[in-house]
């Protein structure tokens, strides 16, 4: 799992749950026979305590899968489930099917046990209502070591997929489990490590209340968050560009570090990640921004990777193709791919184009080395080998094509007849007398006509880019694994491929349905996840952002960027254009796709508790600092952890609910409730920090699951 690669703070913990009040009445726990191969499920409490006991027989033991039901008219809208028991089997089945349940009961093979449990049913498009998460079934038909037939029952789509996969039927979703009030923040809590910089009490409370769906609907149309605009400046910092530390500071007062330094961009980052409306727009942003990716270690203006950044937001939830198209043609982006100024050949004077553009924006930006089924896995050619999706010729072609750029005009200056002076910011411009007019070779043996100018030469390669058959699940792939999880499966990625082809409305490369399709899927949504391969690290970005965000910090940006900056993830300042880490990564002794961890060790691990320490047992405001105009300092709000302090159960289960969402497991909790406990009950300050400091501490506070 991944979970064993952190340190382990308080011994293993797994996810356990908790009922309200109104809750349903019955979980229905699942047991494996490994001797039989089968599985089986009960909702009786008196059975599943003879079980335990083994009463049913030696080997059955708890899975820890379970999903919640209502006892028989409980509820006006369940549907009452059947039980049937085949002693040649040696298996039950259940169905709340009641026509299905007549048939099996004149089958002399089956006999009837009764009805066990109530619970809601899907539609016929197979769709459970709000507030239910879909039950899936698969059949075995005596696969494997299995004795006999057995049917398998399981609210988690991944694992369910996994074992059809294995050679087992898929029967699709049969029951909708009703959801606990618990049930519903847990899942409002992942949905919010997906798609924002981490819950805050409040907002979990609004996940709660609207249900997921209308959650992501609101955030797509939020407006949009704003940075700074700076004007250009000479690329070497002038002599007259020095910082002045007279206070009171000026606007213009750190004139160097403000314009020739990422500080700007990297604060104001911080600033409106913590606290801006339109979390789900800035949280696709910055996995834009590490997919379509500038660094500061050459970017480093502020007013160009201010304009970029502002760019990648404005377009991450619109087309693709213009946001490719943007990316494209911005100044930075032709500064750092050096397709700014790129010439066509010329022989005489020992000119090439050059081809880091045409080679970044096929291996990385769009369709990526290898031709892919729709479902993002390779495909192989007769003898079992990767099929590459371009060659060199084709790259050489490219990059003729993309010849005859430059860079913007300077704002207030006219336009070069030749190339502009270097400028970060805006749409780059184009210059005939510099393009390539011969035929080019593109992808599928594609070629540009003859004589065709730098403009239309642009459409032609990015058109035959964007409708690439590797885009969608290339791409599909890349945003599943930046908002849910590093090993996604391929059946996950292929639902959300054919809505990047067609959003059902004929459009291909919607952004905006591409990333809800992402977050509502079956895979994405649920209280719990039991696949020892789902989830992700925690990038150090995020992995700040969700303590800061625990506590509704209000900051001006600069406490959190040394944070970051501590734990290996400065801010737009990726090392390479490959980011941080590769989307491949693959963690060693297990196999599992795990990006994040290509960037985690023994050191950084140490680091990470060192900056939950910092962040979390400090004190709860930080100073404005005196380098910063209208610095604002950092402000915690503890009111809703020290509010609960005296009472260590209900503190833990608030903090246990803001960092994994479940409560935490009795064996965990004796822990933290000792460290807690050693604290005067008074102390209502250090109770919460301590309780917030351990929680953060653990595995899942870090692993996104």
């Amino acid at each position: 799992m991944l979970t064993r690669w952190i340190f382990v703070l308080l011994g293993a913990l797994t996810i356990s749950t908790r009922a309200a009040a109104a809750d349903p009445s019955l979980t229905v726990v699942e047991y494996f026979n490994t001797a039989l191969n089968h599985y089986f499920v009960t909702a009786d409490p008196g059975e599943q305590a003879g079980v335990d006991k083994g009463a049913a027989g030696a080997g059955w033991v708890r899975t820890g899968l379970k999903f919640s039901a209502y006892q028989n008219g409980e509820s006006a809208s369940a549907k009452s489930v059947c039980r049937f028991y085949s002693r040649s089997q040696n298996s039950h089945f259940y169905t709340a099917d009641a026509g299905e349940c007549e048939f099996v009961k004149k089958d002399s093979g089956w006999q009837y046990e009764g009805l066990v449990f109530a619970i809601n049913v899907p539609n016929s498009a197979q769709n459970c209502a709000a507030g239910t998460q879909p039950v899936f079934r698969v059949y075995n038909n005596g696969f494997g070591k299995a004795v006999g037939s057995n049917h398998r029952f399981m609210p988690d789509l991944t694992v369910a997929q996994k074992q059809a996969k294995n050679g087992q039927a898929f029967e699709g979703t049969v029951f909708c489990a009703p959801l606990s009030n618990t049930a519903k923040r847990a899942d409002a809590v992942r949905l919010l490590k997906q798609a924002s910089f981490g819950p805050t009490p409040a907002e979990i409370d609004a996940v709660t209340t609207q249900g997921a769906a209308a959650w992501i609907t609101a955030q797509l149309s939020a407006p949009v968050s704003r940075y700074s605009q700076r004007q250009w400046v000479i690329a070497a910092v002038p002599a007259t560009c020095v910082d002045d530390t007279t206070q009171p500071l000026r606007a213009e007062s750190y004139c160097r570090r403000d314009n020739y330094t990422r500080f700007v961009p990297q604060v104001e980052f911080w600033k409106q990640a913590l606290t801006g409306g339109d979390q789900l727009r800035q949280r696709v942003a910055w996995a834009w921004a590490q997919f379509f990716v500038i660094s500061g270690t050459e970017i480093s203006h502020a007013y160009g990777m201010l304009d970029y950044q502002q760019m990648l937001r404005d377009n991450a939830l619109g087309d693709f193709g213009t946001l490719l198209r943007k990316v494209t043609l911005h100044g930075a982006m032709g500064s750092y791919l050096d397709m700014a100024n790129n010439q066509k050949a010329d022989p005489v004077r020992g000119i090439t184009p050059n081809e880091n553009f045409a080679r970044e924006i096929l291996q990385l930006f769009s369709i990526g080395t290898n031709e892919l089924n729709l479902d993002g896995t390779p495909k192989l050619d007769g003898n079992g080998r990767t099929i590459p999706t371009y060659d060199s010729q084709e790259i050489i072609g490219f990059a003729a094509a993309l010849t005859g750029w430059t860079f913007p005009t300077i704002p207030g200056r006219t336009a070069a007849t030749g190339f502009n002076t270097r400028n970060w910011a805006g749409e780059m411009e184009s210059r005939d007398q510099y393009h390539d007019l011969k035929s080019k070779e593109l992808l599928d043996g594609e070629k540009t006509s003859i004589g065709q100018n730098a403009q239309v030469d642009l459409d032609v390669a990015l058109k035959a880019v964007v409708n690439h058959r590797n885009v969608p699940p290339f791409v599909s792939r890349y945003m599943i694994q930046k908002l849910v999880t590093g090993e996604p499966s391929p059946a996950y990625v292929e639902r959300v491929a054919k809505v990047f082809l067609n959003n059902g409305a004929g459009v291909r490369g919607d952004l905006r349905a591409v990333v809800n399709a992402i977050l509502i899927d079956a895979e994405a949504r649920g209280p719990e996840k039991y696949d020892s391969t789902y989830g992700q690290l925690n990038e150090p970005v995020l992995h700040v952002s969700q303590m800061a965000r625990a506590l509704s910090a209000k900051t001006d940006g600069q406490f959190f960027q040394s944070q970051a900056n501590a734990l290996g993830q400065i801010v737009f300042d990726a090392p390479t254009v490959f980011n941080y880490y590769p989307p491949e990564h693959v963690i060693a002794s297990n196999k599992i796709n795990s990006p994040e961890f290509a960037i985690f060790n023994s050191n950084t691990s140490i680091t990470r508790a060192n900056s939950a320490n910092t962040i979390l047992m400090g004190n709860a405001t930080i100073a404005a600092t005196t380098t910063m105009f209208q610095s604002t300092g950092t402000q915690f709000d503890w009111t809703p952890y020290t509010a609960l302090a005296a009472n260590t159960d209900a503190l833990l289960d608030k903090v246990a609910e803001i960092v994994q969402g479940t409560p935490f497991t009795a064996q965990a909790k004796t822990v933290m409730k000792t460290a807690i406990d050693a604290l005067p009950a008074t102390d209502a300050n250090n109770r919460a920090k301590t309780a917030m400091y351990l929680a953060f501490a653990t595995p899942l506070a870090q692993i996104k699951r």
